[in-house]
């Protein structure tokens, strides 16, 4: 016999799809509901703030409990998965009625996990940011080699790099994975534990498998590192995604040497896509972004994070980019075009992935004869560019399929297929009979109703329907007594708080009819949808390569657009490592002062062999930083293939990009905000090479000042003479301007300022020379510190130049001042009696008992210190 405290078949099912789940959060399915339960249970409510309840017991304990309604599960699922969790979907893989038919009344119906939610593996439209890619990363080392493995399974974008150690951080900076996975932990990375499968030989089975080939080579020449990652990747797909499939195109084998190197500090640094805050306003591509359809966005963030090398990449998307910008009317033509055009991208990943609606393929249709629209407006175009030229045929192709789909369905079909409607009619000649049966019999129900109230009087009395009755007669209860009579033809079948349900002969009937109809009907729609998923999903690739080359003209025509209000040039991309800017503008700043009403001041730069490194100095707030930093986003976005904010540029290609500008710290890994700048400052030395562009700003601050003018000064020597990038460096340590005599390719700049009537004054311009003085007590009196504070810092500072000028260093203007003048004191200390007693002996002129009474003597003054 079974104790009273063994947990129930329904827990015993439960515990076992929890063990399957892992740690992911389980949804277990319970009719119209997803239910958690124990710890997941508590997980849960307190993330998406819902109630938590208990239920039976499980081992003589309350079971605790929440749940959230199956209908709107998305938008919960969204909240757990933001929060960090995975969840895993336990579905019910039979009905009740199947059930109760294979085991039996008190049978329970069988569940079985069909899906892993992660953060990665998203396809559907509420989960997912419309602008950004969603990529899963794999990462793996074989040997010496390490190896990233990324998909966007919502869009099918595959690609495979191989990097070695010191590039995987930057390489996954540039991807920004909503998740990584590896066979163990990485270290410096967060990784989520993969499902086995990161081994070279089972990923090249596992390729091969996927893409139905025999052979590799065309994809590139991978090497086990790539394929190790590829294999984790796969792995992990098939167990996240079970009997789904999640969608991938051919895997692109990105090279180290085909993009613009950029680390992960240079990143935040620089706020290409996001800030420092992790907001995408206010970053470069926010700035940038006049994109009108989410897959151009998305490629746009992409060409931003991944700026060419390739020099004739660049000119074709210039190309493209400045025949755009030269006439607005064409420009707008073809932006109006692509504003109308849905998201075919990720509405192909959910049909693949067997998680498509009928408005799914509703948006393919559309989104496809719009694109053959735009492909036959632009041929006709004069001069065509070259890559808008191979883009063209990409369009087209899909007349036999939106045809199809034109027929097939309505113009705007339901989200959920479910309830059918979504089939048009006149597609199936048989599912409108079958409609017409189940309409002529709702028909006769309603007439049913209306004879029902006639003949008792009740005008009240109403036909009804739900899921569970079905069709019923319901009446008040203070009138159920007419339809209790033995006479009166009326079954009961239920009672509630307020109305009474009854059933009848001819009410069956014809409801019989109608719900035969429509069971049909439904399963006649249902067949359609299979079958026109089925003819998308077998022209994946080339809806993919249209939805591709939409974004592509989407993000040339919204480059165009912010050249044309921006005044921006086209900037001559030369092989030679030279970087000459005029009228150069920080596209982010700029905009932000023209909402303020104020003007950015433009500045220029030139950095070529006699002159690579600019030594920058000049007050704070005087637009150092602003100035470095927009040299560097000139650089990036003219590799990216866009306009620039100057009115000339020439850019000698930038094979890496390094910013080491601003304060920050990494407490959480030890380290403070001078180890997190020394660490940095280190990279750059150990990775830049003569074709790099390196800005530096500040260097040494964080520590004491002469530690901190050492380092400086040997870090300018570093750049100058063994790594010879080109380098902007700004700096508050004037000692540094001496360089300028020794070192031939430096070249000294400041930022203007000037004090007019006690007030300063920030120019905002860069000009040639050194800075005379650093204005640091007038920028404190802006931001500030109390007069008293600022009277005294003047008086200390008088004290220190007038020691410098009579000295040539500050240490005589120190004595003065009370806490330096103690310490000078502590420099020269007394003299010490023992040494000098020591120092006065004479030992070879002492007798026997002199020299015993000068060793009392010593004992005692050693005694007495």
């Amino acid at each position: 016999m079974a104790r009273s405290d063994d947990p129930t078949p329904m827990m015993q099912q439960y515990h076992r799809l929890k063990a399957e789940a892992g740690d992911a959060l389980l949804f277990y399915r319970m009719g119209d509901f997803f239910e958690l339960f124990f710890d997941d249970a508590k997980k849960a409510a307190a993330t998406l703030d819902i109630a938590l309840t208990k239920r039976g017991a499980d081992a003589g304990e309350p079971v605790p409990m929440c749940g959230v309604p199956v209908h709107s599960a998305e938008g919960y699922l969204a909240r757990l998965i933001k929060a960090g969790h995975r969840v895993a979907i336990a579905e019910q893989t039979e009905s009740p009625a199947e059930a109760r038919k294979a085991r039996g009344s008190k049978a329970l119906v069988e569940r079985a996990i069909v899906r892993l939610v992660t953060p990665g593996t998203l396809t559907e439209e509420t989960l997912l940011d419309s602008g950004s890619a969603n990529w899963l990363a794999a990462v793996a080392r074989a040997g010496d080699e390490w190896g990233i493995a990324a998909a966007d399974i919502s869009t099918g974008r595959f690609e495979l790099i191989a990097c070695g150690p010191g590039d995987v951080a930057a390489e996954l900076a540039r991807l920004s994975p909503a998740e990584t996975i590896a066979d163990d932990q990485v270290a410096g990375l967060k990784c989520t534990l993969g499902k086995g499968g990161f081994d070279s030989m089972a990923g090249e089975r596992s390729l091969k498998a996927r893409f139905g080939v025999a052979s590799l080579d065309g994809f590139g020449e991978l090497g086990r590192a790539e394929l190790a990652a590829a294999g984790g990747l796969l792995a992990y797909l098939d167990a996240t995604q079970r009997s789904a499939t999640a969608f991938l195109s051919a895997p692109r084998r990105i090279a180290r040497l085909q993009l613009m190197a950029i680390d992960a500090a240079t990143r935040t640094s620089l706020e290409i896509c996001r800030t420092a805050e992790g907001q995408v306003a206010g970053s470069l591509f926010a700035e940038v972004d006049r994109c009108v359809t989410a897959a151009g966005r998305r490629l746009l963030g992409h060409d931003l994070s991944a700026p060419l090398l390739d020099r004739p990449g660049i000119e074709a998307r210039l190309t493209l980019v400045a025949w755009l910008h030269e006439d607005a009317l064409r420009r707008q033509r073809i932006r109006e075009a692509l504003r109308a055009m849905p998201d075919i991208g990720r509405a192909l990943g959910r049909l693949v992935a067997g998680r498509g609606s009928p408005r799914d393929l509703a948006l393919l249709r559309d989104g496809l004869a719009a694109s053959a629209a735009l492909g036959e407006a632009l041929r006709g175009e004069p001069d065509v560019p070259s890559l808008l030229a191979s883009l063209l045929p990409r369009l087209g192709g899909h007349q036999a399929l939106t045809d199809r789909l034109a027929a097939a369905l309505v113009d705007s079909p339901p989200l959920d297929a479910a309830k059918g409607g979504f089939i048009a009619p006149g597609f199936d000649l048989e599912l409108d009979s079958l409609r017409a049966a189940s309409s002529d019999g709702r028909q006769a129900i309603a007439a049913l109703e209306a004879r029902y109230r006639e003949s008792t009087g009740l005008s009240a009395l109403k036909i009804r329907h739900n899921a569970v009755l079905g069709y019923h007669v319901e009446v008040a209860v203070r009138h159920a007594d007419r339809l209790l009579a033995p006479d009166s033809g009326f079954t009961h079948r239920q009672t509630l708080a307020g109305v009474v349900r009854f059933n009848s002969p001819d009410l069956h009937v014809e409801a019989s009819k109608v719900v035969e109809a429509g069971a049909h009907a439904l399963a006649a729609e249902q067949a359609h949808l299979e079958e026109l998923t089925a003819l998308a999903v077998a022209q994946a690739s080339r809806i993919a390569d249209t939805a591709d080359a939409i974004a592509r003209i989407d993000v040339s025509a919204g480059l165009a657009e912010r050249a044309a209000e921006g005044g921006w040039c086209r900037p001559a991309i030369v092989e030679q490592p030279c970087l000459e800017i005029e009228a150069g503008r920080h596209p982010v700043v700029e905009a932000a002062l023209g909402k303020a009403g104020e003007r950015f001041i433009a500045n220029d730069v030139g950095l070529g062999p006699n002159d690579r490194l600019w030594l920058i100095t000049g007050p704070n707030m005087g637009g150092k930083s602003t100035f470095l930093r927009q040299v560097a986003l000139i650089a990036l976005l003219a590799q990216a293939g866009s306009f620039v904010p100057a009115t000339r540029a020439k850019i000698g290609l930038v094979d890496r990009l390094f910013s080491r500008v601003g304060a920050s710290d990494n407490l959480a890994r030890g380290r403070s905000t001078f180890m997190v700048e020394m660490v940095e400052t280190a990279a750059i030395l150990a990775q830049a090479t003569k074709n790099s562009l390196v800005i530096l700003d500040e260097i040494g601050r964080g520590t004491s000042t002469y530690d901190g003018l050492a380092i400086a000064w040997a870090v300018v020597e570093a750049m100058h003479d063994e790594v010879r990038a080109r380098t902007l460096f700004a700096t508050h340590y004037h000692e540094l301007t001496r360089l300028a005599d020794r070192l031939d390719s430096l070249s000294l700049h400041h930022v203007r300022a000037r004090e007019w009537k006690g007030d300063l004054v920030l120019l905002h311009e860069v000009a040639e020379g050194p800075a005379d003085r650093s204005y640091g007590i007038a920028v404190a009196r802006l931001a500030g510190l109390p007069p008293v504070v600022v009277s005294r810092a003047k008086a200390v500072l008088a004290k220190l130049e007038a020691g410098r000028d009579a000295t040539g260093g500050i240490a005589a203007g120190l004595d003065d001042l009370p806490l330096f003048a103690a310490a000078a004191q502590t420099q020269e200390p007394e003299a010490d009696p023992l040494t000098e007693a020591l120092h006065a002996l004479n030992p070879d002129a002492l007798s026997p008992r002199e020299a015993l009474e000068a060793l009392y003597r010593l004992k005692s003054l050693a005694d007495g210190r």
